[in-house]
């Protein structure tokens, strides 16, 4: 049988009143502190264990040797019998040396681990040696009895040895999940404080961004004002106005053609047909690719042009060119380009302002993490009888 199912109590809560208080920055250093004191009560456990350990080996050797000592042959019993408890009580000295063997040789510094590996050992022991010490009472008694009664002698007082020092493991495991949920909530005030420093750096750049771009927007006021501004901005006006005296001079034409005659006249020429058909749904456009002439061509042609159409048609082509001359005048908007880089200035301020969202609000859950982390590292220092303050 195993010898420490006490160990299943352990790590239970410790439902004290509160004997210390501790600030958070100070459980650092008293974990350490207490993980110090813990790993001194237990290398004192482990030297009072090996003592006992040695102290029950010599008791039980001299018990080998009075039953080797035993003179079975002297015991009226069959033959066969007397040769099975012989075998019998060979391999339990055998199984016995083997057990006081592995309790010598533990070399194990951890107690928790230390008493496990004791059970198994003791485990062990009693199944392989329960058949052999079985067989070998049927003629030795007092000898094996005495050695049996050692061995629980010996068991029992390593419970009591363990149930005494049970709070080494217990405090061990403690200090363990304690500084688990300290270690994670550093982990969590690091990231905060990266994300901080992100966050920080997000309003520099919006901050400068929004500069610049105020910048921008000045010059471009700036501009607006300026002489050579003024003068484009009624320069455009007067190609716009030019253009729409165009347009409705070029409607006023087309309202002055025949294009039913037109056609009858070239209804056999398909080239001259498409050219008539292009016009009558675009005029506009079509008169403006060649300035008029395959329009005034196909008239001339018919015999339909005349002097009303013909002066229309050199207003028109007046015109075109005027509005050519303003045009190649007409000097570069100095705004155009400043109004792309706004336009882009403010497209990055709005991709800085959404990523600095996305770090505020992890930077929420972490918090929240964080709280939650320091509750249960509260409720780990409780059992312990610790207040956090």
């Amino acid at each position: 049988m195993g010898i420490f199912s006490f160990l299943k109590k352990l790590g239970k809560e410790n439902k004290g009143i509160i004997s210390e208080k501790l600030a958070f920055s100070e459980i650092e250093s008293w974990l350490e502190k207490k993980k110090k004191e813990n790993e001194l009560k237990e290398k004192e456990t482990m030297v009072i264990i090996k003592g006992k350990i040695r102290r029950f080996t010599e008791e039980l050797r001299e018990k080998i040797i009075i039953l080797e000592s035993f003179d079975v042959e002297s015991k009226k019993e069959k033959e066969d019998i007397k040769g099975i408890v012989n075998n019998s009580r060979k391999d339990y000295i055998k199984l016995v040396e083997n057990f006081l063997g592995n309790l010598n040789n533990l070399e194990i510094n951890e107690f928790e681990e230390f008493i496990k590996r004791i059970n198994k050992i003791f485990l062990d022991f009693n199944k392989s040696s329960y058949k052999n010490y079985e067989r070998a009472t049927i003629l030795i008694g007092k000898e094996m009895a005495s050695i049996k009664e050692s061995l629980k002698i010996f068991s029992k007082g390593l419970i009591k040895t363990f149930e005494e020092s049970k709070e080494i493991v217990d405090s061990f495991k403690k200090i363990s999940l304690v500084k688990s949920k300290l270690d994670m909530i550093l982990s969590l005030d690091r990231t905060l404080r990266k994300i901080s420093e992100m966050t920080l750096s997000l309003n520099e750049k919006i901050k400068s961004k929004e500069e610049g771009n105020k910048s921008l927007l000045e010059e471009i006021e700036k501009i607006k004002k300026s002489f050579n501004y003024l003068e484009r901005l009624k320069t455009q006006k007067k190609i716009e106005s030019l253009k729409e005296e165009l347009k409705k001079n070029i409607f006023m034409l087309k309202q002055l053609l025949d294009f039913k005659a037109l056609a009858n006249f070239f209804h056999i020429d398909e080239e001259q047909m498409n050219i008539l058909k292009n016009h009558k749904e675009d005029f506009q456009t079509n008169f403006q690719k060649d300035n008029g002439k395959m329009i005034t061509d196909l008239l001339d042609e018919a015999k339909l042009n005349n002097s009303t159409i013909s002066e229309k048609v050199n207003l028109i082509r007046n015109k075109i060119e005027e509005i050519s001359n303003y045009e190649k005048e007409i000097k570069e908007d100095e705004t155009q380009e400043l109004y792309s880089r706004v336009k882009e200035i403010v497209l990055e301020i709005d991709n800085l302002k959404i990523e600095r969202v996305k770090e505020e609000k992890r930077h929420e859950k972490l918090k929240i993490s964080k709280e939650e982390l320091i509750n249960l590292l509260k409720h780990e220092l409780g059992k312990m009888n610790i207040e956090l303050v």
